[in-house]
C-alpha cells in the first residue's frame, strides 16, 4: 500500500512539473505557427511510422524535404492525385515556408491542371474537359489560401493569388483585390499597384473606380507612366467621356498640310 501511494506521490509530483513547461513549449510552438499545422493520418501515411514518429520528435524540417522530394517523383510520373498528399503533408509539416506554398499551388493549378486538360482531349465535350482542369486549379487555390493563413504578410503568396485569378480563372475583381493586399505588405513589387488598378479596368462597372486609380498613378510621375498604363488611362478617357481639358494624357493634333509648292 505504501509503494502504491509513492508511485501515486512522484507520478503527482512529476504532472505538476511537467504541466508548466508543456505550455510554455505549446506556446512557443504556437507562436511559431507549428501547432497551427494539421499532422493527420494523412501525414502518417506519406510519411510511414518512423518519419511520422520523427517529424512529432523536432525534425519537421528534414522530413518535409523528404516529402518534397517523393512529390518530385509524382510529378514525373504525372501521378498528380498522390502529389497533392504529397504536398499537402510537406506544407504541413513547414506551414511557414512560403516557397512550399508557392511551389505546391503552382504545381497543382498549373502543371497538373494543363496535363489533365491535355490528357482529357478525347472527351467529346469541351465544358468536360475545362471541369477536369478546374478541379486541380481550385486544389492550386486552396494552397495558396492555406499558406496565407500561417503567412498572412507574405505579399509573394498573395500576388500568387492575384496571378491565379487573374490567368487561370479570369476572375479580375478578386484578381485587383489580391493584388491590391499584396501591394501593402511588406517587400511588396512596385508594379502591384498598377496590376491592380489593370484588373480593375477589366471588371464590367468599375471603369470609373479604375480610372480614378489608374490616374493617380499616372500623376506620380514618368515611373508610372509604362505603356499599358497610358493605354488605359486614354482609354478610359474617351469610355467615360472625359472632358479634353481635363484628360491626362492628350495627343498632339497632327499639323495640317501645307500647300502644295507652284507648279514651274
Amino acid at each position: 500500500m505504501k509503494k502504491v501511494l509513492l508511485v501515486a506521490v512522484i507520478l503527482l509530483s512529476f504532472g505538476l512539473l511537467k504541466t508548466p513547461l508543456e505550455q510554455h513549449l505549446l506556446q512557443t510552438q504556437r507562436t511559431a505557427g507549428f501547432q497551427m499545422a494539421r499532422l493527420n493520418l494523412n501525414s502518417r501515411t506519406q510519411l510511414g511510422q518512423g518519419g511520422f514518429i520523427a517529424a512529432l520528435s523536432g525534425f519537421r524540417a528534414l522530413m518535409a524535404d523528404l516529402l518534397w522530394i517523393r512529390a518530385g517523383t509524382a510529378f514525373e510520373q504525372t501521378a498528380w492525385s498522390r502529389m497533392e498528399l504529397l504536398l499537402h503533408s510537406a506544407t504541413q509539416l513547414q506551414p511557414k515556408a512560403v516557397l512550399f506554398w508557392e511551389m505546391a499551388h503552382f504545381h497543382m493549378a498549373y502543371d497538373a491542371a494543363t496535363s489533365r486538360r491535355m490528357d482529357d482531349k478525347h472527351q467529346p465535350v469541351a465544358a468536360l474537359r475545362r471541369k477536369a482542369e478546374l478541379e486541380f486549379i481550385h486544389i492550386g487555390e486552396g494552397f495558396l489560401k492555406d499558406g496565407l493563413a500561417f503567412n498572412p504578410e507574405s505579399s509573394r503568396l498573395w500576388e500568387r493569388l492575384g496571378d491565379l485569378y487573374n490567368r487561370r480563372l479570369s476572375n479580375h475583381a478578386s484578381a485587383a483585390e489580391a493584388y491590391a493586399i499584396a501591394a501593402i505588405k511588406p517587400g511588396a513589387m512596385g508594379y502591384l499597384r498598377r496590376f491592380a488598378a489593370y484588373e480593375l479596368a477589366r471588371v464590367p462597372s468599375r471603369e470609373n473606380e479604375a480610372y480614378t486609380q489608374l490616374r493617380a498613378l499616372y500623376d506620380e510621375g514618368p515611373a508610372q507612366r509604362v505603356p499599358t498604363l497610358v493605354h488605359l488611362v486614354q482609354e478610359l478617357e474617351q469610355k467615360l467621356a472625359v472632358p479634353i481639358a481635363q484628360r491626362a494624357y492628350v495627343p498632339k493634333a497632327a499639323p495640317e498640310p501645307s500647300d502644295p509648292p507652284p507648279a514651274r
